[in-house]
């Protein structure tokens, strides 16, 4: 997971200015924009204030020294556990980092170890075609805990925002077609009909219209 977040961040235009054993710190400058982030890996729940702490420390010196450090950081901690359901023992602890206000604003990337084995060898670039494919979407969503490079996907553009989702363009359909097609599957066609001819503008002439074909169509 270090590993694909590490490409994703390079693939943003960001570069990376400092590694250490648990940390990786990144920088983005567009014009006078600037972005940083922190990678680091989170072997266990530390308090905010530990946290806060032990990657201040690390920091490289151009960071510290830049007014837009304390302004503009994200700091991305990746956590491995057992199983997905762990989530629930750990969700307040997660919370508690995630809202702190201090020094960074801070997201916990969680996995579990079937994950993990699922995505080895994984890129971002295979997580970004993974995240399009619309059956692996539909069976996330039946299943939401399974274990599945899907769900590892949908964490990772979920929980950061900064990672952009990829666009496809493909042909519209028009909403026209659209309403013929789904109305014609309900057998209302007939009175999709009849509020098409209807006045727009007059409701009593439509409802009366209704009101009317139902009568004729009513069987006793």
């Amino acid at each position: 997971m270090y590993r694909i977040i590490d490409e994703a961040l390079i693939d943003h235009r960001f570069e990376r200015e400092k590694e250490d054993e648990t940390s990786s710190f990144y920088i983005r400058e567009s014009g006078e924009s600037i972005r940083f982030v922190i990678l680091h890996r989170l072997d266990s729940l530390a308090t905010p204030s530990e946290l806060n702490y032990k990657i201040n420390r690390s920091a490289p010196e151009s960071f510290q020294n830049n007014p837009a450090f304390k302004k503009n950081c994200d700091l991305i901690c990746i956590h491995q556990i057992d199983k997905l359901s762990d989530f629930k023992i750990l969700e307040e602890k997660i919370f508690e980092i995630e809202e702190d206000p201090h020094h960074f604003k801070k997201y916990i990337l969680y996995f579990s170890d079937a994950e993990n084995s699922l995505i080895r060898g994984s890129s971002f670039k295979e997580i970004k075609e993974i995240i399009s494919d619309k059956n692996q979407f539909n069976n996330y969503k039946d299943d939401p805990l399974a274990p599945t490079k899907y769900s590892v996907a949908a964490k990772v553009f979920i929980k950061l925002p900064f990672i952009e989702l990829p666009f496809k363009h493909s042909e519209l359909i028009s909403l026209r077609l659209q309403a013929e097609e789904s109305v014609s599957e309900k057998n209302l066609s007939e009175t999709y009909e009849l509020i098409k001819k209807a006045n727009k503008n007059n409701i009593e002439d439509l409802v009366q219209e209704l009101i009317k074909h139902e009568l004729e169509n009513k069987t006793d």
